[in-house]
């Protein structure tokens, strides 16, 4: 191969013989056959044989290829796969942008849309993670937070009225750590009647399982760290927008001015993961419902959260919107904080780690990690209490899952 390569570079041009100019000059090879994978572009520029083809690109820069923050080849087919799975199956169309982190795609979707005086609109019982960043760095730029009850429509409806012009409704759904069940499209139908932005953080489903877009959503988001990706090799985000302009004005020309975007690697990391997603996440979803069944009716157990279970308060909302109960679930062991941490300890099979969304099983104590920062007084209020337990469920044999939670459960 490195032979052909000399040769295809001597025979380009004759006139380049000095090793200095060899070292220094990219290879331009023609291919007559097309890898089976997809390449991947790890140009930071691209060139142009004329200014003048220079000149319409960054006149026109949507849509062509200038420098890898404004986009990217391999970048923007991802996301346009990912972007193909929210809208799968309907007629409508939609735009997708890859982030760096899903932290970074909320950043740039609130940052994109609001400024001083706006309002975002959002329930209390969020990941941890994304309170910080309201609370701590979106706040602080003069966006007024309103923190309600999502499930109570007339109380929407009333932040909804309130006087700035530009709101955000942001929805987490199910919600992280509590798997509380928020109805989309209820809230969708609210938003455009006060003119407002429904954001969807689409994370725990991913679009195997929901599509906010298709049930009214405006912008749809996901840590594609997690079961896009599902193989924790991979940082990444991704904003999802249904409305062309708006992707276009807001979104795209905020991300390249902030440099909020993936790169190239990480890009075809995510791809590479989404090839079996559909699998992944029908076994996720049947291993967690079964997980669920067994430690609901585990005499050690207090309760447990997971949107199938038909006792669960979002089940109704959770079976109109969903395909599946995904990988989620949190509960609690019937001790205290220290029989819980006790409990967690002795786990095997299960992973101890700040994630989700991987082939294995993981194991997070959110009062202790994830929701370290939130309040104490509005953990507890939220359900995100000191015992309790998120587990993703892996695609281990079930009986094996079960065994672990098992042996653990006895020593409590």
């Amino acid at each position: 191969m490195l032979n052909f390569v000399i040769q295809s570079f001597q025979m380009k041009d004759k006139a380049i013989k000095r090793a200095e100019t060899i070292c220094a000059q990219a290879i331009k090879e023609k291919k007559n056959t097309q890898p089976h994978q997809m390449s991947v572009c790890f140009s930071s520029a691209f060139r142009f044989d004329q200014l003048s083809d220079s000149i319409k690109a960054f006149e026109n820069q949507p849509g062509t290829h200038v420098y890898s923050r404004y986009g990217n080849p391999t970048m923007e087919s991802v996301a346009a796969k990912i972007a193909a799975l929210e809208i799968a199956g309907s007629d409508i169309s939609a735009h997708g942008l890859l982030t760096s982190s899903g932290m970074s795609a909320i950043y740039l979707a609130v940052t994109a849309l609001l400024g001083k005086g706006d309002m975002i609109i959002t329930q209390a019982n969020l990941y941890g993670g994304t309170t910080e960043l309201f609370n701590k760095v979106i706040q602080p730029q003069g966006i007024k937070l309103v923190y309600i009850d999502l499930s109570n429509l007339e109380k929407v409806e009333k932040a909804l009225r309130q006087k700035p012009l530009h709101k955000i409704i942001y929805l987490e759904t199910p919600s992280n750590p509590t798997l509380h069940c928020y109805d989309i499209k209820a809230l969708a139908e609210l938003a455009s009647r006060y003119h407002a932005f429904l954001i969807v953080d689409n994370t725990f489903c991913t679009p195997i399982i929901q599509q906010p877009l298709l049930l009214g959503a405006d912008i749809v988001l996901h840590s594609t760290t997690k079961f896009i990706h599902g193989h924790g090799a991979s940082t990444g985000g991704v904003v999802l927008v249904k409305e062309k302009t708006l992707f276009h004005q807001k979104i795209w020309q905020t991300m390249k001015l902030i440099g909020v975007n993936s790169n190239p690697m990480d890009a075809w990391m995510i791809q590479l993961g989404m090839m079996t997603l559909h699998l992944r996440m029908e076994r996720h979803s049947e291993n967690a419902f079964l997980l669920a069944k067994y430690l609901s009716s585990h005499p050690k157990v207090s309760h447990v959260n997971y949107p199938f279970l038909s006792y669960h308060p979002s089940f109704e909302i959770a079976k109109k919107q969903m395909s599946a109960g995904g990988a989620m679930l949190s509960f609690e062991a019937k001790t205290d904080v220290s029989g819980s941490k006790k409990m967690i300890d002795r786990l095997r099979l299960a992973a101890i780690a700040p994630s989700l969304g991987e082939t294995g099983t993981m194991v997070l104590h959110p009062a202790t990690s994830s929701h370290l920062k939130v309040d104490p007084e509005l953990r507890k209020k939220e359900g995100i209490t000191n015992g309790l337990i998120r587990v993703s469920v892996g695609l281990e044999h079930i009986d094996d899952i079960i065994s672990d939670f098992d042996t653990a459960l006895k020593k409590v």
